[in-house]
């Protein structure tokens, strides 16, 4: 890869880190601010609520200004919600800190992924999508292993994780600030001459309905669901019921849930698309048994063996279902596609609110019980129902043009 692709590669994963740093905070926060299960995974979701919208529409606007005339403002937000969680001393700032976050990330994200790949030279562009791939998922791990850490060794935990992050920006600032530009803005008469360039792409292309409905969209729904119950519910169930006091323990099974799916890529890149799905799903599911059982072990390290292993099947399943996007349906519509896969994986966080209305109705542990429960019978659907409709994966052919 190029020096382009590196300090671009840098920004990206400084920047993910401070998206995922509230994971070993939630304890504390429904602590000093006497929250209820459901006010915590409220604040957890919000983040993905605003997340999509960013996401789409300024991926499209990058195509249009340049990648840095987004990736820019969205480095902004991002310290302006560390400064804001940094300082946080009210749940509504709370939710603030978490929504500037979601906003800041759908600008970043796919972007700046591009803008590694963009610099990348033509016999490494795959390369370098593996490496912007692993970068995101290890800083968002980072952000909840470091910020368990110093949380757990600091007089103001609440605050100094955010603080961190937002000195570790300045570094990313000037990363991305010395990495050129590779997206030539669109003069306005180009652009009003091609409206249609200005549409946001995003659905199910025509032919590919009955194959992403039953197989790609619950999957990836399992996948988020998996992803936020152990970011948002499992703290709460590791400091209340089993015992555990080391924010840093909180912090590592955020760290193994998000870091450890970036290494699936090179564990596991000769597995075929479809069978990624269906292993990662099964198996997370079955992993997400040793979640409840650690209660009746009394063990906190069955959490973290059960976060390491979710966090590596759940890789196996994105790298599934993003292939699948990527080879079966022409360019034009490939965008669109995945779009609509990564919406399904943030909507996975939705029930996470409603595990947070049981668990102050019924108990933590049953209601981790009933997301356990859930999440087989999703993964038994996308085998059993999923997996008859979507037999094999048909790489799209271009039509050939036969000379008349």
């Amino acid at each position: 890869m190029t020096r382009g692709s590196w300090t671009a590669t840098i920004a990206l994963l400084i920047f993910t880190m401070g998206t995922s740093i509230v994971t070993p905070l939630l304890p504390l926060y429904q602590r000093e601010f006497h929250m209820t299960d459901v006010q915590v995974t409220l604040l957890f979701s919000t983040y993905s609520g605003t997340v999509a919208g960013s996401m789409l529409l300024l991926g499209n606007v990058s195509d249009r200004h340049g990648r840095k005339a987004v990736m820019i403002p969205a480095m902004v937000c991002i310290s302006l919600a560390s400064l804001v969680l940094g300082f946080a001393d009210s749940v509504p700032l709370l939710y603030l800190g978490r929504l500037l976050q979601g906003l800041a990330i759908g600008g970043f994200l796919g972007v700046g992924s591009a803008l590694i790949v963009d610099h990348a030279h033509m016999h490494r562009r795959a390369w370098a999508a593996m490496v912007a791939g692993l970068a995101f998922r290890l800083g968002f791990g980072l952000g909840p292993g470091l910020a368990g850490v110093v949380a757990e060794h600091s007089d103001e935990p609440i605050h100094r994780p955010f603080q961190g992050h937002l000195l570790l920006m300045i570094v990313a600032f000037a990363a991305i600030l010395a990495t050129p530009e590779t997206v030539s803005r669109i003069p306005r008469a180009a652009r009003a001459a091609a409206p249609r360039a200005r549409r946001i792409q995003v659905g199910v292309p025509a032919g590919q309905f009955r194959a992403f409905a039953l197989f790609l969209a619950p999957a990836a729904f399992l996948l988020g669901f998996l992803d936020a119950t152990l970011l948002s519910v499992v703290p709460l169930y590791m400091v209340r019921e089993l015992g555990v006091t080391n924010l840093a323990i909180v912090g590592l099974v955020g760290f193994l849930v998000l870091g450890s799916s970036g290494l699936t890529p090179l564990l596991a890149r000769n597995v075929p698309p479809r069978t990624a799905v269906l292993i990662g799903t099964s198996a997370g599911a079955a992993a997400s048994l040793l979640v409840v059982a650690a209660s009746g072990l009394d063990a906190a390290w069955a959490v973290v063996v059960a976060a390491g292993a979710i966090g590596l099947l759940n890789g196996l399943t994105l790298q599934g279902g993003t292939t699948i996007c990527g080879v079966s349906v022409p360019i034009a519509e490939r965008g669109k596609l995945m779009s609509a896969l990564y919406m399904c994986a943030y909507s996975g966080t939705v029930p996470t609110i409603g595990l947070g209305y049981l668990s102050d109705a019924i108990g933590i542990t049953r209601a981790l019980g009933v997301f356990t429960a859930g999440a087989v019978a999703l993964a038994l659907f996308v085998r059993l129902v999923g997996g008859r409709a979507f037999r094999e994966v048909v790489p799209y052919a271009e039509p050939r043009v036969t000379a008349s």
